[in-house]
Order: C-alpha cells, then structure tokens, then sequence
C-alpha cells in the first residue's frame, strides 16, 4: 500500500499535466494572460519531470513520505531556476557583458566608409 500511494503521489503532477493544459486551452482556468497562460504548462512539465524523479531518488534513499515530498518540491523548484538561469546565459547573447565582447570583436577591421576616404 505504501509503494502505491508514493508512486502516485509521484506521478500525479505529470498526470496532471494534460489536464492542466486543456483547462487553460478552453479558458476553464484563467491565469490573467490571455493566450498566454498556456506556457505556463512548459515549466509545469518541468517541475513535474523534476519532482517525480526526486521523489523516486529520494524513497531509494530511506527519506520518509511527508519529508521526500516536500524535498523533492524543493529539488523542482531548483531544477527550474537553474534552468531558467541557463536560458538566461545561452539564450540572450548580451546577458553578463557578452555582448559587448562580441562587439569589440566585430570593429576590429575596416569598415566600409574607411574604404571609401582612403
């Protein structure tokens, strides 16, 4: 009985998931965004995915049910702040002064308008 009610409460976000999307689709559930409020399912599934794997790492470890849950929300939570973090880095290429590297690297040589007065 143990083992079920863990798997379940592990797997329920990402039961959830599907459920959550249609909600949003068909404006059951309004979050304020419009259109919008269905990206909120990306880092839901995230979470999720996170969380269920936690979950299962941390009842292999001997963790008891109420801590490994709350843990394990705490592992997801992380999970998607880091790759939030990660968006950040790799997705804008001016975040954290990249930019400016890649400008300085750009005006090194000629321009056209030197061409043309010399």
């Amino acid at each position: 009985m143990r083992v079920l009610l863990r798997t379940i409460l592990s797997l329920l976000p990402i039961a959830l998931t599907p459920v959550l999307f249609y909600a949003l689709a068909g404006g059951v559930l309004n979050l304020g965004g419009g259109e919008k409020d269905i990206l909120f399912v990306v880092p839901w599934r995230l979470w999720a995915l996170v969380f269920a794997g936690s979950c299962w790492i941390l009842w292999f470890r001997g963790h008891a049910l109420g801590a490994g849950l709350w843990r394990a929300a705490l592992a997801g939570l992380a999970g998607l702040i880091a790759a939030a973090i990660v968006l950040v880095v790799v997705g804008q290429p001016g975040a954290f002064g990249r930019n400016q590297r890649l400008r300085s690297c750009s005006s090194r040589g000629s321009s056209r308008s030197d061409r043309r007065t010399a």
